[in-house]
């Protein structure tokens, strides 16, 4: 079942008559149930052999333990019990729950718990995120500098450190030798060459080493297979023999407010239509705070402005990952 299926089925089941009872109803796994308590809390039941023990989750709003339970035509067996305790939270634990109903529900035995204990651990960082606020342009930005990540600087623990977007720092990427900032433009012709840099730290020196100013360029097209989702898998999936930094991949994807919740409203396939790397030097036409030697003028708290990357040819690096490399 999917987390739809799984959320309109909660929906209609009776809230149980009393505390401590459940109302279920089997879904079409094998000793898979979802249920409601008299409270109106819900919760996926996954028999487990007796003795099983509960993976362990710190989850606000998420409560998972094993308990004996009895459903209609079974005797009392033990169930691990899957409930969420917050009803704004049900949509993303429709998710969680259809991802536990996929992965375990051909398990038997221990393994259940211990594939449970992974998709819980695996969406932790998911669990509070407010999806909504990731806007179209938001989610463009992240797919440009995953872009980045993944063909031209490669996917390693080292470079998930390096990529310091989501913890609000001056440039996206910053290594000791090379910092980068990344922009990225959906719009085709002409138009596609200007990028807005929204402050004036933008395309400040790094504290050491240089600067490069990474422009992706991509149009909508429903024939191309690069999607924001498909992505953040595919690293994922590169660090599968790196769990800590797989870890913090995870997070700071949740940080910018990404959750497989909303999976299907960024699965917009692009194009690529150019990417390019410029080097940040002198002469490089770009607004900084040493721009203005006196200061900003009384008034003025806040610089943005556009650059047009047809001015900046001189300073053009490479248009092909295989010509750069961050060390």
């Amino acid at each position: 079942m999917n987390a739809a299926e799984l959320e309109l089925l909660w929906s209609q089941i009776p809230d149980a008559p009393a505390p401590g009872l459940l109302s279920a109803e089997k879904l079409p796994v094998d000793d898979l149930w979802a249920a409601v308590d008299a409270d109106g809390y819900c919760h996926l039941l996954l028999n487990v052999p007796a003795g099983t023990q509960a993976p362990s989750t710190v989850t606000k709003g998420l409560q998972v333990r094993v308990g004996e339970h009895q459903v209609a035509g079974q005797p009392v067996s033990d169930y691990l019990d899957v409930a969420c305790l917050d009803a704004a939270a049900v949509t993303t634990f429709a998710a969680v729950a259809a991802d536990i109903v996929h992965v375990a529900g051909a398990l038997h035995g221990a393994d259940r718990a211990v594939a449970v204990g992974d998709v819980l651990e695996r969406w932790k960082w998911f669990w509070e995120v407010d999806a909504s606020r990731l806007t179209s342009n938001d989610a463009l930005a992240l797919f440009a500098e995953l872009w980045f990540l993944v063909r031209w600087a490669g996917v390693t623990p080292a470079h998930i450190d390096a990529w310091t977007a989501s913890e609000g720092s001056r440039h996206d990427f910053q290594w000791p030798n090379t910092s980068v900032e990344v922009k990225a433009s959906g719009s085709g012709g002409d138009a596609g060459s200007v990028h807005t840099i929204r402050s004036l730290d933008q395309l400040a020196a790094p504290e050491s080493g240089a600067l490069c100013l990474f422009s992706l360029r991509v149009t909508r097209d429903q024939l191309a297979n690069n999607t924001l989702p498909k992505l953040i898998d595919r690293v994922a999936a590169d660090l599968a023999d790196h769990p800590v930094a797989r870890e913090r991949f995870l997070q700071k994807v949740g940080k910018r407010g990404y959750s497989p919740v909303q999976r299907k409203v960024h699965e917009i396939p692009y194009r690529v239509v150019e990417e390019s790397l410029y080097q940040v030097t002198d002469g490089f036409p770009c607004l900084t705070l040493d721009s203005f030697p006196d200061g900003l003028p009384g008034g003025v708290v806040r610089v943005s402005y556009d650059l047009d990357l047809t001015a900046c040819g001189p300073w053009l690096l490479s248009t092909n990952p295989r010509d750069w490399s961050p060390s």
